[in-house]
């Protein structure tokens, strides 16, 4: 597995206190809500910061990552309404 998977994983199998889950199905409905929320920050991790869009020249450009920042949110919304993960 890739490392990341593995560290998801682990972290999955363990509740705050360190102890198992009880069941399987628990445990894969927290292992799949972390890859959704790991997947959802790298996505957002992506954007551009307002400060550093604000610095561009070229009004196209600034538009071009205003846009590319609604688009990363709107996907991390649609992502989330479709595993059902919340904040």
């Amino acid at each position: 597995l890739n490392e990341q998977i593995k560290k998801l994983w682990l972290k999955a199998a363990r509740e705050d206190s360190g102890e198992k889950w009880d069941t399987q199905e628990e445990f894969i409905e927290r292992f799949a809500e972390l890859i959704v929320r790991e997947c959802v920050q790298i996505a957002l991790d992506e954007r551009v910061a307002e400060e550093e869009i604000d610095k561009e020249d070229d009004i196209e450009d600034r538009c071009y990552l205003r846009g590319n920042n609604g688009g990363i949110v709107d996907a991390v919304i649609a992502i989330k309404q479709h595993f059902g993960v919340e904040e």
